[in-house]
């Protein structure tokens, strides 16, 4: 439904909200209604609500959304903001009573960052689809040598009203020794004009100039950004906040107290705010800082925020599509292949595969026998379960004599080269004959129900790859009969310890990895890991290379993403591991992290785990360039221009590439001859037919764009086609199966973009510079 999606967006152009909301329109590409009269019943209506645009009181904001929701007749998905807090005063309970009248008439609920999520729990009473897709940041703008000097002035973004903290600013500025004035950037919000004048009076108290500019149009907006000494944003109950990322557009680094939004920020966009203690003393002593230092009231060139508006608006176009009902292709054996990762859209399968269980093992006896004894419980029939244990090279073999009478035990082992996690999982693999294979660690206890929930999916998605939920418990001094009574109810269960929060939170934010992208191979745990044994194959298994504690299953989750995975966690698949999480067994994680870095850098190609500046040999990006048209100093400026992107790899094809390559002399060892065998790991494929010029950060805002597959028309004879791995490995794997062409199942699961040149900074190479002197 991209496109079809129309955006109601009411008030005035002034207001925040309504600014973000025609720009998310904008590039979603969905029209824009204002008036409630001319909604078209029938087509799904998207809504930015706060109540100060609906209505006087927030009752009449509420009476407005739900009269034209009761006669509408497609879905409604809202993104809320201004989300009501108890700082609100007296407003808070009606202001609570319209937001949960309109979430009730929505099928899907936006807000712009998980303090607003938190906060709409308090007002919400469960039940409601709350998603988060925070407020798109634009570019900062490069700061220039030649700009105008700072003038000595705080300045304050937005509309004026009680805790914005335009108060508080000016109790700062009496502690500073130089003179400051105190500028207001944007009108009073609407009841509260007197403020202006109350601000006034209050500077002139102090010996300083208040000014307010009034409403700024946005083409003179980052002139006066850029133009103030102390960029502030001292906001008392914030919920989330676009003026912060107007000044971070700007190219400035704001002031800002420090708290669970501004937290989230600095998580999103590390390094873009200036965060300072909450309280008047710790603002004053940063403005101090900044009049000392104004360098670091400007954004680094290396900050990278999140997200962009392209990013942003793949979020919401994600949502649209949704209402769609996009389908699953059945296949001829009854398993699905699923658009995306829309692992909910697979219908349960009749069948009961088999499976094969891989334990790896190294001198854990004891907790083996836990988990044996846990298997031969299961409610999944026995007759299809084989269990291996994958021995790391104990000085003894472990013990399954006791079990052999219930399972269909198989022992491997490997000599003792050190902790080798990933090939002694593989060991287990390679002696498989199960559909399915399960990993389940030596210490992780599964529960009657973790196979069959654990296969369910996998069964029935042959693309999935699912991870369970690891819970812990303190199982000291308990045995196997300890394990089984617990089990089948007649005793009482073991003390449980903490849950890791960042698993929690990440599942919780990704509807159990429902909305995965690129980065959600993080939460994939190989200790409670499962798919089927074709696409364990087809990946390669776990990488060998991987001595030593951790890494190895987020390298496999990584590749297998981009081979077409469908990543799921299955929160009823519960094993329960016999000790504490890792960090908190050794007092925190930060060095296993950083050594798995690391490891990981040279393999997966996430910017986030590539930091340090290297060029690696599998790049994030692919290009190939068709040599057909360009004389040699043309394919330089194409390939060259492609090159501005470090991350990156280019091969030219053609019948005259070489004889125009080697015109270049020994030039970038990042250019090769032909086509590549294979995408060797990179994320991204991109080919370039005809003139083409990428501008400097071309390939990194299609990467922004989340397109799995797209086309750009440059002009001229240039066209770009860029294509996910993902998507051509799993169209590649079903084509013949769905008996349809590769590029039409790609099309149908993936989905098609056609975006301009210009959204990009594409250009066409017809008139290339002069390159003699």
């Amino acid at each position: 439904m991209t496109g079809t999606v129309l955006h109601l967006v009411m008030g005035p152009d002034e207001h925040g909200v309504v600014r973000c909301a025609r720009e998310l329109a904008s590039a979603t590409a969905s029209p824009v209604i204002s008036d409630l009269e001319q909604l078209p019943l029938d087509s799904a209506i998207h809504v930015h609500f706060t109540d100060r645009l609906f209505g006087r009181t927030a009752e009449a904001a509420a009476d407005a959304f739900v009269a034209f929701a009761q006669r509408h007749r497609a879905p409604i998905t809202v993104t809320m903001h201004d989300v009501p807090q108890a700082s609100d005063g007296h407003a808070f309970e009606a202001r609570k009573k319209c937001y949960r009248r309109v979430a009730d008439c929505a099928a899907a609920v936006i807000v712009s960052s998980m303090h607003e999520r938190l906060l709409l729990d308090e007002v919400l009473d469960g039940g409601d689809d709350v998603r988060v897709i925070p407020l798109p940041i634009g570019r900062a703008e490069p700061r220039t040598e030649d700009r105008v000097a700072p003038r000595q002035v705080v300045g304050v973004l937005g509309f004026v009203y009680p805790g914005k903290g335009h108060e508080e600013v000016l109790d700062a500025m009496t502690s500073l020794d130089t003179d400051v004035d105190f500028l207001s950037i944007g009108s009073a919000s609407p009841g509260h004009e007197s403020m202006i004048d109350e601000l006034g009076r209050a500077a002139e108290q102090l010996g300083r100039s208040f000014t307010s500019t009034g409403f700024v149009p946005d083409a003179e907006l980052n002139e006066i950004l850029r133009s103030i000494a102390i960029p502030v944003a001292f906001h008392r109950h914030v919920s989330a906040s676009g003026s912060i990322n107007s000044w971070i557009a700007a190219g400035r680094r704001p002031l800002v107290p420090r708290g669970r939004y501004v937290e989230e920020m600095e998580t999103n966009s590390p390094g873009a705010l200036w965060i300072h203690e909450n309280s008047v003393e710790g603002l004053a002593s940063a403005m101090a800082e900044a009049l000392r230092h104004p360098d670091r009231t400007w954004q680094n060139r290396d900050v990278v925020t999140y997200p962009t508006l392209e990013q942003a608006a793949v979020l919401y176009r994600a949502l649209f599509d949704e209402q769609c009902s996009p389908t699953a292709d059945q296949l001829p054996d009854g398993r699905w292949v699923v658009p995306g990762n829309r692992w909910d859209l697979a219908e349960p399968v009749d069948r009961d595969p088999r499976v094969s269980v891989v334990i790896p093992y190294f001198r854990q006896q004891r907790q083996l026998e836990f988990v044996l004894t846990a298997l031969t419980l299961q409610s999944y029939p026995a007759s299809l379960l084989q269990v291996i244990v994958a021995d790391d090279g104990s000085p003894e073999a472990p013990d399954v004599d006791g079990f052999r009478t219930a399972l269909d035990i198989t022992v491997v082992r490997q000599d003792d080269l050190g902790f080798r996690a990933a090939a002694v999982r593989n060991l287990g693999a390679s002696v498989a004959d199960g559909e399915v294979l399960c990993f389940l660690d030596a210490d992780t206890v599964p529960e009657p129900g973790y196979i069959a929930e654990s296969v369910r999916l996998s069964g029935a998605v042959p693309d999935a790859l699912t991870v369970g939920r690891r819970r812990h418990a303190d199982l000291t001094g308990w045995s196997a009969a300890d394990v089984a009574g617990w089990f089948g109810g007649k005793s009482s269960a073991p003390p449980e310890l903490s849950e890791p929060e960042w698993l929690r939170d990440g599942y919780s934010r990704s509807r159990d990895l429902l909305d995965a992208d690129r980065r959600s191979y993080r939460y994939i745990i190989s200790a409670v890991m499962s798919c089927s044994r074709q696409l364990f194959c087809e990946i390669g298994g776990f990488d060998e290379t991987f001595v030593g504690y951790g890494g190895e299953d987020w390298d496999f989750a990584h590749r297998a993403y981009d081979a077409g995975a469908v990543l799921a966690h299955l929160p009823r698949a519960v094993a329960w591991h016999d000790g504490p999480e890792w960090a908190e067994r050794t007092g925190g994680d930060r060095e296993r992290k950083n050594l798995e870095a690391l490891m990981l850098s040279s393999r997966i190609t996430d910017p986030a785990a590539r930091t340090h500046g290297l060029v690696y040999a599998v790049p994030e990006i692919l290009v190939v360039v068709d040599s057909a048209g360009h004389s040699s100093a043309s394919l330089l400026a194409t390939v060259g221009s492609v090159l501005r992107e470090r991350d990156c790899a280019v091969w030219i094809d053609g019948p005259d590439a070489a004889s125009l390559r080697e015109q270049w002399g020994d030039v970038d060892p990042r250019i090769h001859l032909g086509r590549p065998a294979d995408t060797g790991g990179s994320h991204i494929v991109v080919h370039v037919r005809g003139l083409v010029l990428f501008g400097d950060h071309a390939l990194r805002l299609m990467l922004a764009s989340g397109a799995d597959r797209m086309t750009v028309d440059v002009g001229g004879s240039g066209v770009v086609e860029w294509r996910s791995s993902r998507s051509t490995a799993r169209a590649a794997r079903w084509a013949d199966a769905l008996d349809r062409d590769p590029l039409a199942v790609a099309g149908d699961l993936f989905g098609h973009m056609h975006r301009t040149a210009v959204e990009f900074g594409i250009s066409t190479g017809e008139h290339q510079p002069n390159l003699s002197w």
